[in-house]
């Protein structure tokens, strides 16, 4: 799973910035390639969700 990073948070279910880790809030990609796409959109960049220390 991938979630993307932007400005000193994560992209949250809701659309919106959250600096809240857990991946029930955050907004998940099954694949790498899906999340690069929209991460281009938004100016983010990708994390695997393993990186991610709560």
């Amino acid at each position: 799973m991938y979630v993307v990073k932007v400005f000193h948070g994560y992209i949250a279910k809701n659309g919106q910035r959250t600096r809240d880790k857990s991946p029930e809030q955050l907004l998940l990609f099954p694949d790498k390639k899906q999340s690069e796409a929209f991460a281009d959109k938004v100016g983010g960049r990708v994390k695997k969700l393993e990186e991610i220390k709560v």
